[in-house]
């Protein structure tokens, strides 16, 4: 079915911390006519803007990274997964720090200001993005399978092999009730095991019980909220990071994406294969 495209309503502010850097920041989403999701750096000199874009990502460890010129943008996933399943193709955001601000570790928090937003109708129709032959990608333990289908599907396995954090998987159609419902909520996890190396690595430095699940041999930090709540935030993820590869056009995406043990990474290195294969 024809989607118009859409932009929101009017301005909205929410404040927050970055999860690995730790600043704080204020993100301000604002209506656009320009077709395409973008961020701009209000903190820096000229106010750079960096395009949510595959063309753009510069890193993958443990978040993803873009950086157009002097600007540059971390843990944007979460807010672009509810821009895009919320059938936002034109927004512009403006930023106040380095990091998109965590919130409480999931989507909800963007939902329901994009949903207080509202939104407005643009000229023209999204076009849409489909997967017309398998694309299969591999590594690193993980594989992305790419498979033909009428509408956007996802099904996404983890199996951490530990206590508590064992083989769990999620299998829908995102749409914008599926997305809000099924997987907005779920939120940022980490085993107790990875922290430390986590904090050498001068990340995490503003993670904490109310914006992140830390699972050890007792259980979780927090009760879950889904009995399988890893496997809808890695799908969240796979979420936001799609929407790189659609956000510039505002495109829809018909496909079955299959993603085993995938992160960011993942997601980017299958994104470029299907490019490879199908230039957008």
């Amino acid at each position: 079915m024809p989607a118009p495209h859409q932009t929101l309503a009017r301005p909205v502010t929410i404040d927050g911390i970055g999860i690995h850097s730790g600043a704080p920041v204020r993100a301000r989403l604002l209506p656009s006519e320009r077709v395409g999701l973008i961020f701009a750096r209000t903190d820096l000199p000229g106010t750079p803007e960096v395009a949510a874009s595959l063309d753009n990502v510069a890193g993958t460890t443990h978040a993803t990274t873009l950086r157009q010129g002097e600007g540059s943008v971390s843990t944007p996933e979460h807010l672009l997964a509810a821009l895009w399943a919320l059938g936002i193709t034109a927004c512009r955001i403006e930023l106040s720090g380095p990091e998109v601000p965590i919130l409480d570790g999931s989507a909800a928090p963007w939902r329901d200001l994009i949903q207080s937003a509202g939104r407005a109708v643009l000229p023209g129709e999204r076009p849409v993005l489909a997967i017309t032959a398998p694309v299969w990608w591999e590594g690193e333990g993980a594989t992305i399978l790419g498979l033909p289908f009428p509408r956007f599907r996802l099904s996404v396995a983890v199996n951490f092999e530990v206590a508590h954090a064992g083989a769990q998987n999620v299998d829908l159609e995102v749409t914008e009730d599926s997305f809000s419902q099924e997987l907005a909520p779920a939120r940022t996890f980490a085993l107790e095991t990875w922290l430390p190396r986590l904090r050498e690595s001068g990340l995490i430095r503003g993670g904490s019980p109310d914006n992140a699940v830390v699972i050890s041999e007792q259980g979780p930090s927090s009760p879950w909220r889904f009995s399988d709540e890893l496997a809808r935030h890695k799908a969240l993820d796979a979420v936001g990071d799609l929407a790189l590869l659609a956000a510039p056009t505002g495109a829809k995406l018909a496909g079955h994406i299959v993603a085993i043990r995938a992160g960011h990474g993942g997601h980017a290195a299958w994104m470029k294969t299907f490019v490879g294969v199908n230039p957008t």
